[in-house]
């Protein structure tokens, strides 16, 4: 039997804990504080009642929100004011939203998935009472991913089969009514959501140059081969049909090198884990071999510079979620 680890802990804020004239203007504070920088506005100001939810899922925030009819902008000043480079996937749960950005525009339905991006204005509109969850990620971190999410946004994803359904049934389990028991760490179930979108939308991400289509293929051959010691940029290019010489200036076009992504990715396999309680039996030298490092100190500078902390400190410190 897989054990479950420990459900995320959570915060929560409610309207009904304040005085029903300064409920809009407080949750206002409470989703720039937590969510977002946003300008919101409803036509039941003296009525308005809202709650909201959230937990972490490893690099994923999660919001549950519940709110009457309101009017939502994230305008060049928040966004300037906020410095937040990322995305959230929104899933309705009831009622219906209008959605503008990049000049396309949509209606959202319960059930639907949208992807909207936090670097970018857009105009949200709840017709009515509405119920949603949120997931945000960092751009950097959906874009291994989803490799143009930009191309995506206001883009409905419809619940009504293939990959949308799957994706939807999935965005479901996260709710507020019940314990969410996850028998992988956070940031595997976050990398599960991050994988069923890039299903969901399908070949249209891949609607890239021809030099990022190959630098992506080349980043999943280096995540799919990470725990091998010995890879080096010549294997990577020679399984790829290019030079070593062409493989670095493919990196060098993103301000990157093939020795800071490896390591990258290494790392999060090692972060992956020391937070996951069924591999606890592993000494941290066995993680790191697991991980293609072959220097356990060597492992342990590069983990404490990414983490702001030794493996054995990070891997002993309570967390929420593990």
């Amino acid at each position: 039997m897989v054990p479950t680890l420990p459900t995320p802990a959570r915060r929560s804020w409610t309207t009904a804990d304040v005085d029903s004239r300064h409920a809009l203007s407080y949750w206002v504070d409470t989703i720039c504080s937590s969510f977002l920088e946003i300008e919101i506005d409803s036509p039941d100001r003296e009525r308005f009642s809202a709650s909201l939810d959230q937990f972490d899922l490893g690099p994923a925030t999660v919001s549950l929100v519940q709110a009457d009819a309101q009017l939502i902008r994230r305008t060049p000043e928040r966004i300037a004011r906020s410095g937040y480079a990322g995305f959230f996937l929104l899933q309705l749960r009831s009622g219906r939203l209008g959605l503008q950005q990049y000049g396309r525009e949509c209606v959202v339905e319960p059930g639907d998935s949208v992807l909207i991006d936090c670097n970018g204005s857009y105009r949200l509109e709840c017709l009515g009472k509405t119920r949603s969850v949120a997931v945000r990620f960092s751009h950097d971190w959906l874009k291994n991913w989803v490799p143009g999410p930009e191309r995506l946004t206001a883009k409905p994803i419809r619940p009504d089969g293939g990959w949308g359904s799957v994706l939807s049934s999935a965005l479901a389990t996260l709710d507020s009514d019940h314990d969410n028991d996850f028998a992988l760490p956070p940031s595997a179930v976050a990398e599960q959501f991050g994988s069923l979108l890039a299903l969901a939308v399908g070949p249209e991400t891949h609607a890239l140059t021809p030099s990022d289509k190959l630098l992506n293929r080349i980043r999943g051959t280096i995540r799919d081969r990470c725990s091998d010691p010995s890879l080096t940029p010549t294997s990577v290019a020679d399984a790829h049909g290019i030079s070593k010489r062409y493989l670095h200036y493919l990196f060098a076009q993103k301000s990157l090198t093939f020795r800071s992504e490896l390591i990258r990715v290494r790392l999060d396999a090692a972060q992956r884990l020391l937070s996951d309680k069924r591999y606890s039996a592993l000494t941290v030298g066995e993680i790191a071999a697991r991980c293609g490092f072959l220097e356990p100190s060597h492992f342990t500078r590069r983990f404490r510079k990414a983490y702001g902390a030794g493996p054995s400190e990070f891997r002993s410190r309570p967390r929420a979620g593990v």
